[in-house]
């Protein structure tokens, strides 16, 4: 480090302190950065920072946001560009090589599963670690784990979110039914199921998750309940894809479903994540969860900016028995993904159904006037919601071009919609910055996740994930135009992940694997503990209960050391 300069008359012990501490930080800015962006518009959403400043980079840290003039080994000029935080995408399915590059054209640095997840979070983190093009975390998933104790899918299969599609394809293999969603589990299913959740938590998953609106059918509220309490004894989020559908009739209308994690949560004092809330009825779902917002509660929702969803052919509400009262008409809602066109007939649809059920769709599910209508949420994530595309059962690897990718357009082009669609309507810049980056770090910060305390900021001292737009041209390019579907956002020439450049004036340097695993501390030893402090609010826990008989979910298995978490008695 250089000398300080002390001006020309003085001494040592003439200086005040604030002289003194002006001194040191005109030295600590004179330190050569590894990447000093210049001349840009910092914008950090926590402390409303919106002005012209240059940004030192130093290792994986933010070391210096200032005025004064920077040096680096690496200087880029990102005049009439914002520097943020970088996007935070709280809803990914997919981890696959060309996926992490097309969401980093996008503007992501962080890619979550807060909805689905794993069914093993060590075999999920190992395989990973050190091979991540971004920052890569996930919870605990609910329909993953009934797979493999209820369909015997592997645990392998079930334990990477990218092959979702291909897992719940493997549950029907042998007899073309899917237990997970279809059958009610057993008292001791339920303990397995519980017992591989709590193995998770205690292996750094972020959050439990439930995808109950594919296996409403059959689950309890009991059970939501006893997940719920789950992740409060872990101070977890809970990720929740609620009950009902986007286009079911009442009674079973989606913010019914939605208002019961919202209940448990309230009760619980708990952390919810509720999961892509444009289905009917989001108006009241997203007052209520800014109304709980607004008194302290830690809660979000999240949104993607698509009218069309990104099921499996095979989908628990598209079965024949089910289609109908779902309100889906396959010539007029679905899409066939190998042709980019409405099905032609109902007898085709239900044929691939049958021959290949993990085949990807595209269906429509809401009005398009909606688009519109999200981009004015307050505080509320955005996240793509993205499925992994795969070609013979695999990923597109890293290196593909993007007319070889056929998944959902808004795979690609998520945060360039946001912004464009913001820009047109005249909606504060802040406003997005804030949605794409600070609102899940903020959260997740609340619950003490040291990764998001340290991300989502434009301040020194925080990790240098950074993404840096043109908010003039910052669009989606991406379409359903065959071999559109993955072609990147522009207006975004740098993204920089652990201060590593990874998106280099449009180019993806694809050999580099910056990517931090986003996890809690690992708990070790001890013993798998399924008590979820509910047992002093039972009713009567001195009477026996009888089992439901409408059921195989026992209201209280006596035969059980444990009975069943959540339920009465426990």
């Amino acid at each position: 480090m250089p000398d300080a300069i002390i001006p020309e008359g003085l001494t040592v012990k003439h200086l005040t302190l604030a002289t003194l501490m002006a001194l040191c930080s005109s030295m600590a800015v004179a330190q050569e950065c590894d990447v000093a962006l210049l001349n840009g518009r910092v914008m950090d959403p926590e402390t409303n920072l919106d002005a012209v400043r240059n940004v030192c980079v130093t290792g994986d840290r933010i070391t210096a946001i200032t005025e004064d003039a920077l040096t680096g080994k690496r200087e880029i000029d990102v005049s009439g560009h914002v520097v943020a935080p970088g996007f935070i995408n709280t809803h990914s399915h997919s981890f696959g090589g060309f996926d992490q590059k097309m969401m980093a054209h996008d503007g992501t640095t962080t890619i979550l599963d807060t909805e689905s997840g794993v069914a093993d979070a060590d075999l999920f983190y190992d395989k990973y670690e050190g091979n991540s093009f971004l920052n890569f975390g996930s919870g605990m998933g609910h329909e993953e784990i009934r797979r493999v104790v209820m369909d015997g899918v592997s645990v392998e299969l079930a334990s990477d979110p990218t092959y979702i599609l291909k897992s719940r394809g493997a549950a029907e293999e042998e007899d073309g039914h899917a237990s997970w969603a279809l059958d009610i589990p057993t008292a001791d299913q339920l303990v397995e199921v519980m017992t591989m959740y709590e193995k998770g938590l205690r292996a750094g998953a972020i959050t439990v998750n439930t995808t109950v609106g594919y296996m409403g059918y059959n689950t309890y509220p009991k059970e939501i309940f006893a997940l719920q309490k789950m992740a409060k004894k872990y101070d977890r989020f809970f990720g929740a894809h609620t009950r009902f559908g986007p286009t079911e009739s009442l009674p079973l209308y989606y913010s019914l479903g939605a208002n019961e994690v919202i209940a448990n949560a309230v009760a619980l004092d708990g952390a919810l994540i509720l999961s892509h809330i444009q289905n009917q009825g989001w108006e009241e779902i997203y007052e209520l969860a800014r109304r709980l917002q607004m008194r302290g509660m830690t809660i979000f929702a999240e949104y993607y900016p698509a009218i069309t969803g990104n099921p499996n052919i095979a989908t628990p509400q598209l079965l024949p028995d089910k289609i109908e009262a779902n309100n889906i008409v396959p010539t007029r809602d679905i899409f066939d993904t190998s042709t980019g066109e409405l099905y032609e007939s109902d007898e085709e649809f239900f044929r691939q159904q049958k021959e290949d059920p993990s085949k990807p769709i595209f269906i429509t599910v809401r009005p398009e006037a909606d688009l519109e209508r999200w981009i004015h949420m307050k505080d509320i994530a955005i996240a793509n919601d993205i499925v992994g595309f795969t070609v013979d059962g695999e990923p597109l690897p890293i290196e593909a071009d993007f007319t070889e990718y056929g998944g959902h357009p808004r795979n690609a082009g998520t945060y360039g919609i946001v912004f464009r669609e913001a820009r047109e309507q005249g909606i504060a810049l802040m406003e997005m910055v804030n949605n794409a980056s600070y609102i899940p770090a903020k959260y997740f910060s609340k619950v003490g996740l040291k990764a998001m305390q340290e991300r989502g900021r434009m301040q020194e001292g925080m990790i240098a994930d950074i993404t840096i737009f043109d908010p003039d041209t910052i669009t989606e390019t991406s379409s359903m135009k065959k071999g559109m579907n993955g072609s990147f956002t522009k207006g975004i020439p740098y993204v920089l992940v652990s201060g590593q450049v990874i998106i280099d004036d449009g180019v993806a340097n694809i050999d580099l694997r910056p990517g931090q695993p986003i996890r809690y501390p690992v708990i070790e030893g001890g013993e798998i503990d399924l008590d979820l402090g509910d047992k002093e609010f039972t009713w009567h826990a001195d009477i026996e209960t009888p089992e439901d008989e409408h059921s195989e979910f026992p209201l209280r298995p006596a035969e059980l050391e444990h009975s069943i978490p959540g339920a009465p008695g426990h």
